[in-house]
């Protein structure tokens, strides 16, 4: 939970020490002139860029299409060729001149190994007769064998049809797992003989991705009625109906679907010896077509321009921004030319804040000396000593007050550097200060902490210092009853943010300019040195840090003390 007051309160100026509106002003000065100069520089090839993509660009979706075109063809053909071949190994077999009816087991086994020989997509063979009936199987589903295909669509077919042989869709059949079938038939010595194979899908799909060029496709066949045969794993699965369905009219074409909320264009050619339809749509790992050769080229260029105009447009904006920033840093030394003008009054700051106490003393002394005058006859007892001599030492422990805060101001003191938890030494400064002073003030410290901040490498005493002056200045400026709230968090920029929000009277927009200049102070005579804040500053400056403050006069402050976490 951060410490936040509303938008319309005062906040304090960069020359009043905030680094945070000073970057902001240097980045958006480098942002307006970045652009600026971009827009000046980079219209002109933005304009010439377009002006050839658009001509390219017809070039590439027509080659784009006649690429994808010709590799659908090309595995059509691919396939055609592949599916004839294995039509001819089991005419091969069936025409043999030593074929018997019905073979014999062995013979029907040495069958399935010379079809293997061919291609190992061959999953079983089978041999049937007129009834539908299969007389004898080789593979590994032997419960196959003597079941009845009489009605199995495949079968008729086959039997009643002109050609002598078949190629089926993927189906389940008897053995429930999706296959395809390539039956042939002949008449061998007046009996009717069929033999018919069975193909494995995903190995037909290994052979089909094999092929070269694949790589650049996602590839799929599908049926008259658009039902997968064979489909990548991440697309479909088989028998799944297909969100593309090519025209059976046309035996080839491209075209586009939308699918998904996206448009994908495939090219499709249908093979000659099934009612299969070969789809092909470019994949994500598809590569650069050469007719891209000259387009790549004009980019390429474009790119180079691009680089070294960038390279103009940064140095040209560096410039500018360290032109301001050294115009800046002259003017903060004229104001600091001025601030060394205001010595004298610093002088007689000192000397007032210390002449007071010293007035205090002086008259302590007197009276102390009249006391113990026998011509005043006053009685010189301890218990009427003692209180005076208790003022004149509390007056001197003020000037040493006085004296350690300016000297801690102006002289730089040796840092020693070691992870602390901040939360331990605000806990610290809390309970050593203030835990008898809350039981009775009416003010109430709340404590926000983020859990799990590592711990940062500071100087403790120092911090210790900053977080004592924050809290003094809180407890002066409230009017109880009040509220302390005091909130770590760590930021993205890797910072430990540590604010101090208190519900005190604010402060002015005249006085926020002043809040961190030396012996500057809004308390009453004698209740304050002004160096506080100023010592406050310098410390966490020096520890890389940085301090901010916000405040709404009437409704209090938040100081913000920003430090590195590394």
């Amino acid at each position: 939970m951060e410490a936040k007051v509303p938008e319309t309160g005062v906040k304090n100026s960069p020359r009043a020490g905030s680094t945070v509106l000073r970057d902001k002003y240097y980045k958006e000065l480098w942002r307006r002139n970045f652009l600026r100069l971009a827009l000046t520089y980079l219209a002109p090839l933005i304009l010439l860029v377009v002006y050839f993509h658009l001509q390219y660009r017809e070039i590439y979706y027509e080659g784009r299409q006649a690429h994808l075109r010709s590799f659908a063809e090309y595995q059509a053909n691919t396939l055609d060729l592949f599916l004839r071949e294995r039509i001819v190994n089991l005419r091969n077999l069936i025409d043999d001149p030593k074929f018997l009816v019905p073979p014999p087991k062995n013979a029907m086994i040495n069958y399935l190994d010379r079809l293997y020989q061919n291609s190992d997509t061959f999953f079983d063979v089978g041999f049937f007769d007129s009834t539908g009936i299969q007389k004898e199987y080789a593979g590994p589903l032997q419960h196959l064998e003597d079941r009845d295909y009489s009605q199995e669509p495949w079968f008729i077919n086959l039997r009643d049809g002109e050609d002598d042989f078949i190629i089926t869709d993927i189906y389940l059949g008897f053995r429930q797992k999706p296959h395809f079938t390539i039956g042939v038939k002949r008449i061998i010595n007046g009996q009717y003989a069929a033999l018919r194979a069975t193909l494995d899908p995903e190995k037909f799909y290994d052979y089909i991705v094999s092929q070269e060029g694949s790589s650049e496709v996602n590839i799929s066949i599908v049926n008259k009625e658009g039902y997968y045969q064979v489909v990548t794993p991440h697309e479909g699965t088989l028998l799944e109906n297909s969100s593309i369905t090519p025209s059976f009219e046309k035996k080839t074409g491209v075209e586009s679907v939308e699918i998904g909320g996206r448009n994908v264009e495939f090219a499709y050619y249908w093979l000659r010896t099934a009612n299969w339809a070969v789809i092909v749509e470019w994949s994500e790992l598809s590569p650069s077509l050469p007719i891209f050769g000259t387009q790549f080229g004009l980019t390429a260029f474009s790119a180079a321009i691009l680089l070294l105009l960038l390279a103009i447009i940064i140095f040209r904006t560096r410039k500018v921004v360290e032109f301001q920033i050294e115009s800046d840093i002259n003017k903060a030394q004229f104001e600091h030319a001025a601030k060394l003008a205001s010595i004298g009054e610093l002088s007689a700051g000192v000397a007032h804040e210390i002449n007071n106490p010293l007035a205090v003393i002086s008259t302590e002394v007197g009276l102390v000396k009249d006391m113990m005058d026998p011509a005043f006859n006053q009685n010189a007892s301890i218990e009427n000593i003692l209180p005076h001599l208790e003022s004149i030492d509390e007056e001197v422990f003020r000037c040493r007050d006085i004296t350690r805060k300016l000297m801690s101001f102006v002289r730089k003191t040796e840092i020693k550097l070691m992870p602390h938890n901040v939360h331990k030494l605000i806990d610290e400064i809390v309970d050593t200060f203030w835990k008898q002073e809350l039981a009775v003030s009416n003010i109430e410290i709340v404590k926000n902490y983020q859990e799990d901040i590592p711990e940062i490498v500071t100087e403790a005493n120092q911090i210790k210092q900053v977080f004592l002056n924050i809290l003094n200045n809180a407890f002066d400026a409230i009017k109880p009853p009040g509220r302390i709230t005091i909130t770590s968090s760590a930021d993205s920029d890797g910072n430990l943010n540590i604010a101090f929000s208190d519900t005190g009277k604010g402060i002015t927009h005249e006085e926020m300019d002043k809040i961190f200049m030396p012996f500057f102070t809004t308390k009453e005579v004698g209740k304050g040195t002004g160096l506080g804040l100023s010592v406050s500053y310098s410390i966490v400056k020096s520890l890389g840090g940085k301090m901010n403050v916000e405040s709404i006069p009437g409704k209090g402050s938040v100081f913000t003390v920003v430090l590195p976490l590394k």
